[in-house]
C-alpha cells in the first residue's frame, strides 16, 4: 500500500493540456531553507518540475530545462525545481552536480506533489501568468526542444499587451 502512494519513474514522455483545476498552492523551502511560493512568480510563465534524484528520467531531462531557463532568461518566465521526498543535502547534491540554477525547492513529504495530481516522475506543469495550470508534462521531455519552446513562447505571447 504504501508504494502506491509513492511516486514512480516514467519512461516515456507526454505533453498535454491541462484540465481546469482549482487555484494551486505551493510553499516550500528552497535549498537555502528560505520558503518560496507561487506568488512569487506572478506575471510570470512557470515551468514547476517534480523530481528526485534516484529517477534516471529525472536526471536525463533535467539539462534540457537548465537549456530552457537560459535560452528563455530576460523573458516573463521562470523555472522551479521541485525535489519530492528527499533529505536537503541530497538535493543540494544533485542539484549541484547537474548545475542548477533555477530555484529548487523541497517537497520532503510529498504533500504539493500528491496536492498537484502528479503520480509520475518527472512531473512537469506549465503555468500561464494568472498561475492557472496550462500543461501537464509526464515523463521526461525534451524542454528545449521546437515543440516545448513554441507552447512556451505561445503563453508568452498571450501576455504582452496589444499594440496600438
Amino acid at each position: 500500500m504504501v508504494l502506491a502512494l509513492q511516486p514512480f519513474p516514467a519512461t516515456a514522455g507526454e505533453l498535454s493540456e491541462s484540465a481546469d483545476r482549482p487555484q494551486l498552492r505551493l510553499s516550500l523551502p528552497d535549498l537555502t531553507g528560505q520558503r518560496r511560493g507561487l506568488e512569487e512568480f506572478a506575471g510570470k510563465v512557470l515551468l514547476v518540475n517534480f523530481w528526485a534524484s534516484w529517477c534516471t528520467p529525472c536526471i536525463t531531462e533535467m539539462p534540457s530545462i537548465q537549456r530552457l531557463a537560459k535560452q528563455m532568461a530576460g523573458k516573463p518566465f521562470a523555472v522551479i525545481g521541485v525535489n519530492v521526498a528527499e533529505s536537503q543535502r541530497r538535493a543540494q547534491v544533485t542539484a549541484a552536480r547537474l548545475g542548477l540554477e533555477f530555484p529548487v525547492l523541497l517537497d520532503q513529504d510529498s504533500a504539493v506533489f500528491n496536492g498537484w495530481g502528479a503520480s509520475v516522475l518527472p512531473a512537469t506543469y506549465l503555468l500561464d501568468p494568472t498561475g492557472r495550470m496550462r500543461y501537464i508534462g509526464r515523463g521526461p521531455l525534451e524542454w528545449d526542444g521546437v515543440e516545448a519552446v513554441t507552447l512556451i513562447e505561445g503563453l508568452l505571447a498571450e501576455t504582452e499587451e496589444p499594440r496600438p
